[in-house]
């Protein structure tokens, strides 16, 4: 049997431990379950509500947001914005956008759209200051704002909003299912000492491992395939892709990003999966490591969770740890928040912004989490 064979039945026999057990079968049916009723449920569209004034808010789509249309929306609305029923629904979104750039303090009446346009203008030149930017990075941004056509263009985003929430969702969902179905790849046999058994058989030095990491990347990323197909599938069918062709200042005015939200939905499943390649070699090598499949779930859950408090936690002017910590957070990198992160990757004068550079740095840490762990699984087995 040659080692492409040897590796063959391998790959073949690890893919069937981790799918071919009665508590991977139970878990699936429930991420699969809940799966679909976050395509069913998503974006609050089951309402009665929603159902009624879903045609509503999309008959100003496509309008420049200009004086004319603030004047409609001031004329349609009370003081401040607060009440709204199905006679005036069409620019409820409009004034949650306009709050969000201005005071929530004052009369929407009291801003036209010259006002609005400069305090948005004025909000991002705060937000990079207190990222403390370089020259470089400024003038990347300066160039980008420059084209985002002006005036901006309304196009209500429910539907996509409920797509990216579930993408959002995709890494924090396959955390649980990753450390749960894995965390025994490694640990499990030298907690059982079945470990022996694999040292005395042919390939049980470096091809069982590349089989292993191979079989849980494989399995990984069909199952998110899965699970996030069926959320993405099912919204699609029951409630549409309403606000794909929208520019992401629809949803996130203070950001300088030239991105329709569409394309920033693709950026966002690609962060998603190279997280959860993240996820499962981060798993793995810990498996190696710790030798124990619970310490390696607390471990990778308390590691997610310690990643994501000092993404918000620790002061942007201790730059490379908050900026690092913040990259290497899936929650925040697929985000819509994301796009308020003005902090980039420089490499000789040109730049990645965070949304950019994240898949890359995913991929580069689980190659090199590979390489570090191969070594240590050969020192285990020699010793």
């Amino acid at each position: 049997m040659g080692k492409k064979s040897l590796f063959c039945t391998l790959f073949y026999y690890e893919i069937k431990k981790i799918v071919k057990n009665r508590f991977t079968i139970i878990l699936l049916i429930v991420i699969a379950a809940y799966s679909l009723m976050q395509g069913v449920f998503q974006a609050e569209q089951m309402s009665d509500y929603s159902d009624r004034t879903r045609e509503l808010k999309r008959v100003i789509d496509g309008r420049v947001i200009d004086d004319t249309l603030l004047h409609e929306l001031c004329e349609s609305a009370d003081e401040y914005g607060v009440f709204w029923n199905e006679t005036n629904c069409t620019y409820q979104a409009l004034c949650d956008w306009v709050r969000k750039i201005v005071d929530y303090g004052k009369p929407i009446g009291d801003y036209d759209a010259d006002a609005i346009y400069r305090i948005r203008q004025d909000t991002i030149k705060e937000g990079m200051e207190l990222c403390a930017l370089t020259e470089g990075e400024e003038k990347y941004w300066a160039e980008k704002e420059t084209q985002i056509a002006k005036p901006l263009i309304w196009h209500s985003f429910e539907e996509m909003y409920g797509l990216l929430d579930i993408v959002q969702s995709m890494s924090l969902i396959m955390l649980f299912v990753i450390t749960l179905l894995l965390s025994h790849i490694f640990a499990g046999e030298i907690k059982d000492k079945t470990d022996p058994l694999l040292r005395c058989t042919r390939g049980g030095w470096g091809i069982t491992y590349a089989a292993k990491i191979s079989a849980a990347v494989v399995t990984i990323f069909l199952l998110t395939v899965l699970f996030g197909g069926i959320s993405i599938v099912t919204s699609l069918a029951l409630w549409g892709n309403n606000g794909w062709d929208a520019m992401v200042q629809s949803l996130m005015p203070l950001t300088s990003e030239p991105l329709t939200i569409g394309a920033f939905f693709g950026r966002q499943i690609l962060v998603s999966f190279a997280a959860c390649l993240f996820l499962t070699v981060a798993t793995c090598f810990l498996s190696e490591c710790l030798n124990n499949p619970v310490a390696v779930m607390g471990a990778v859950f308390g590691g997610f969770l310690l990643i994501l408090a000092g993404a918000r936690e620790i002061p942007m002017v201790i730059r490379p740890l908050s900026q690092f910590l913040y990259l290497l957070s899936p929650i925040d990198m697929a985000s819509p928040n994301v796009l308020y992160e003005f902090r980039l990757v420089g490499f000789g004068g040109h730049y990645l912004t965070a949304l950019q550079f994240a898949p890359i740095l995913y991929v580069g840490i689980s190659v090199l989490a590979v390489v570090v762990g191969y070594f240590v699984y050969l020192r285990r087995n020699k010793v």
